[in-house]
């Protein structure tokens, strides 16, 4: 463990715990928090068929590993909200000190980098189109009194916001999406000039192939688990090699690219800036009226 993990996990505790919930909150803080794991509600999403919905949609889970003092919950992507956001801090400059920084946390489930990035200073807009989840983190800024964090369950896709954020970070999400490209030029738009995106997605490693790639997976490849007990992973669209992912970010606009190595457990880190607003080639575009 590096130092800035130690440093994010003691502000961790040291922000959300038990002591830290205010008072309208606090004899019901745990049940409250208790009673949402392993719930199914799928009325909640207003989904056509569920039947054809990822598991993590219908299903309650705990997206990572807190410990609120006086009970701990472990999330399903354990320390990767610390781990993450450390490896960001450590190898691509995202500084420790957020205060009066605005940052778009895309892709929140259950609040664990908002609330990193939350208790490092910022002002925090978490984007969760699961109804449950982003109902969940507005629950945790209104017990932990955080009046700079909030979530709306909406779409990347319906997100609109221009000139706004100082960072995005764009974590376990872009693999997720149907459209790469169109998801990471929405985000553009949403920076100020000299705003900066960091993401960190699954990928591939095409060896000594270095031409930008990304295999095909589609939603139905699904992994693990079970379908009655709706506890399966998967349902990946686009898988980037290193250089597919640069190619996804240079398209939408983004200069400076870094792009780290995969890592040990298949995992690809990249930063970018938008240095100014810029156009981008409109043929093909998914979206015409994009910005």
């Amino acid at each position: 463990m590096t130092n800035t993990h130690q440093q994010l996990n003691d502000l961790m505790r040291s922000s959300f715990g038990i002591d830290n919930v205010v008072d309208d909150y606090k004899d019901r803080f745990e049940q409250d928090i208790k009673n949402l794991i392993g719930k199914v509600d799928a009325d909640i999403e207003k989904f056509q068929d569920p039947e054809q919905q990822r598991d993590l949609s219908i299903k309650f889970r705990w997206g990572h590993n807190h410990d609120f003092g006086s009970f701990k919950l472990d999330g399903q992507m354990g320390d990767r909200h610390i781990n993450i956001i450390a490896d960001f801090i450590n190898y691509f400059d995202l500084p420790f000190d957020l205060s009066g920084k605005k940052v778009l946390d895309v892709g929140a489930w259950t609040g664990g980098i908002s609330l990193v990035l939350s208790a490092m200073g910022a002002e925090v807009y978490a984007l969760e189109e699961v109804v449950k989840y982003s109902s969940t983190i507005n629950y945790l800024a209104s017990a932990f009194d955080i009046k700079t964090l909030k979530s709306d369950p909406i779409s990347l896709y319906k997100f609109d916001e221009h000139d706004i954020y100082d960072y995005i970070i764009y974590s376990g999400v872009i693999y997720h999406v149907t459209d790469p490209v169109l998801s990471l030029r929405i985000l553009f738009n949403a920076l100020n000039d000299a705003g900066k995106i960091y993401i960190e997605t699954f990928g591939i490693n095409p060896g000594n192939n270095v031409q930008p790639l990304a295999v095909v997976e589609g939603p139905r490849n699904v992994r693990g688990g079970t379908k009655e007990e709706l506890n399966r992973g998967g349902w990946n669209y686009f898988l980037p090699s290193k250089t597919g992912l640069y190619v996804w970010m240079d398209t939408a606009g983004f200069e400076d690219i870094r792009v780290s190595d995969m890592t040990a457990n298949n995992r690809i880190y990249s930063c970018g800036t938008r240095k100014y607003h810029k156009d981008i080639l409109r043929a093909g575009l998914s979206r015409p009226d994009i910005r």
